[in-house]
């Protein structure tokens, strides 16, 4: 179990022994925060064989913990071939109604092994409309041990009667420090503190994104792009490759964001002991020197420019001129 999970695992866990867990679960919370294993990590807790037995959940903290790991249904679970679990998954776009019927259908039969069934629906909010009513009737009224672990990053998708049923769980993001100390764990040390807090920061505190993201050799792309577009107001001729490097990934303009709200904040005359980028803060000063004016415009255009690129359907054909109309305004005014 992740460092930054193993409170929130035990307090679960607990609640699955006292009995006291609802039938249906939302576990929420941002993107690569690692619900998935946690997800699973219930589904063993509820099927594990030492689970709901009275003699023992008077004595459980006492004795035994579950999921213990040693029994049969545990193995099964860890070997991925319990009968009585199943795991909703898609990399398609969305989760058919077809799919949650089946789903409900087998969660109505007799668990095989006679200590109940877990159905586990990652990414949860593909589900379409109905799909999500086909489950309604499921949470309200499980068939006979059921149990529903629901897992979203973006819970305000799914329908509200989904939400109502469901005891819903948020998973806050992780202290700094912590994610820190397991990224080095992970053999990122050589990144740097400051690099990998960046990072952190850039990824929106996501310690499994963040680590994929420094292992992938990302941040060397996008110290690049920030430094191209600190010159740019020095050096015009690199506009073309500032623009198709911004427009490589959606998540390029987020960068340039940041850049510029570290930049305004140190124009505003605040503490660099916040700015959200600490290893690019020799650019950030190069670039606040513009004055709060400018920054405050070209930042509230950028935020604006984001927000109509990510509404539309697909990538507008008119994202690059759009683009090109924003670091026009920069280089002129």
């Amino acid at each position: 179990m992740y460092p930054w999970l193993k409170e929130q695992a035990q307090q679960l866990t607990r609640l699955i022994a006292q009995q006291q867990l609802g039938h249906a679960l939302l576990l929420k919370g941002i993107d690569g925060l690692g619900k998935r294993e946690l997800g699973r990590h219930l589904a063993q807790a509820l099927l594990c064989q030492h689970t709901n037995i009275e003699a023992e959940v008077a004595t459980l903290q006492a004795t035994t913990a579950i999921p213990c790991g040693h029994c049969h249904a545990c193995q099964l679970v860890l070997a991925g071939n319990h009968s009585d679990l199943h795991i909703i998954r898609t990399e398609q776009r969305s989760i058919s109604v077809d799919t949650i019927r089946q789903l409900t259908q087998v969660l109505s039969e007799s668990a095989r092994l006679g200590h109940g069934k877990v159905a586990v629906i990652e990414q949860a909010e593909k589900m379409t409309e109905a799909a999500a009513n086909a489950l309604l009737k499921t949470l309200e009224e499980p068939a006979g041990q059921s149990s529903l672990l629901l897992i979203s990053s973006q819970p305000e998708r799914l329908l509200p009667t989904i939400r109502s049923r469901c005891q819903q769980w948020l998973l806050p993001v992780p202290d700094s420090s912590l994610v820190l100390g397991w990224l080095e764990e992970q053999g990122l040390a050589a990144t740097g503190e400051q690099a990998i807090l960046s990072a952190l920061n850039v990824n929106q505190g996501s310690p499994l994104n963040t680590r994929d993201y420094l292992t992938a050799g990302t941040d060397q792309r996008r110290q690049q792009l920030l430094r191209q577009f600190a010159q740019l107001r020095q050096q015009p001729q690199l506009l073309t490759d500032i623009q198709a490097g911004l427009l490589e990934q959606a998540v390029h303009l987020l960068w340039l964001q940041l850049l510029l709200q570290d930049a305004l904040q140190l124009a505003l005359g605040l503490s660099s002991a916040s700015l959200r980028l600490v290893d690019s803060e020799s650019l950030c000063r190069g670039v606040s020197a513009l004055g709060t004016a400018k920054l405050t415009q070209a930042l509230g255009e950028l935020v604006q420019l984001r927000r109509t690129l990510q509404t539309s359907t697909g990538r507008p054909v008119n994202a690059g001129l759009q683009l090109t109309q924003w670091l026009n305004d920069w280089l002129i005014n």
